[in-house]
């Protein structure tokens, strides 16, 4: 939860949220669909369960 979101090199658009650890709050991105690290959940009730992130 303290990583940088990372997109990731390839090109799909998927949504995924990640946790801001700046702002504390789990936000929307669009994940390449490779190479992303640990901070890219597929819903944001999981980034908040995980990471305690309220909207």
């Amino acid at each position: 939860c303290q990583l940088e979101k990372e997109v990731g090199p390839c090109r799909a658009s998927l949504t995924r949220y990640f946790y801001n650890y700046r702002t504390r709050q789990c936000e929307k991105f669009k994940y390449g669909g490779c190479r992303g690290n640990k901070n890219n959940f597929k819903t944001i009730d999981e980034c908040q369960v995980i990471c305690g992130g309220g909207q």
